[in-house]
């Protein structure tokens, strides 16, 4: 039973393949997608492709029992510098703004994190992810990141 998630939008889109190799070696993790089934694998990565803002969404679902040891602020920012592009992610626990869903945390390839806010301009049947690059603000509520 799967039963805890983590989401990324990519700023571009990466092989398929590839991306669940890197992702089974950097967590150590057997990953599976419905392209790539695994018998053994211990999560599942759903993958979606959107036209508008960034382009690849990425959803990392394993079971209760598994334990990362890595949490995903540390894999936004391996993304964001292994393809080198900004990887959207949830803000952090503690975050003033955690419980608004329209603000994310972007990991950009040098290593830092921002706060950006959802750009809600013309919102009706758009799917994906749009931010609002003017929002663009250094996250700094966040402590000792790996």
């Amino acid at each position: 039973m799967l039963s805890t998630e983590m989401q990324f939008y990519l700023n571009k889109v990466v092989d398929e393949y590839e991306l669940i190799q890197f992702l089974s070696k950097s967590l150590d993790l057997r990953c599976e997608t419905l392209i790539y089934p695994d018998s053994k694998a211990e999560a599942f990565v759903m993958i979606n492709d959107y036209e508008i803002g960034f382009p690849m969404d990425i959803t990392i679902s394993y079971t209760k029992g598994v334990s990362l040891g890595k949490d995903y602020l540390w894999l936004a920012k391996l993304l964001a510098r292994h393809y080198q592009t900004m990887v959207a992610t949830d803000l952090p626990e503690g975050h003033r703004d955690k419980m608004n869903p329209y603000c994310w945390c972007v990991a950009e390839p040098n290593g830092y994190l921002l706060e950006m806010l959802e750009d809600l301009s013309d919102v009706e049947d758009r799917q994906g992810l749009l931010l609002n690059s003017d929002s663009k603000k250094l996250l700094t509520t966040v402590g000792k990141l790996a």
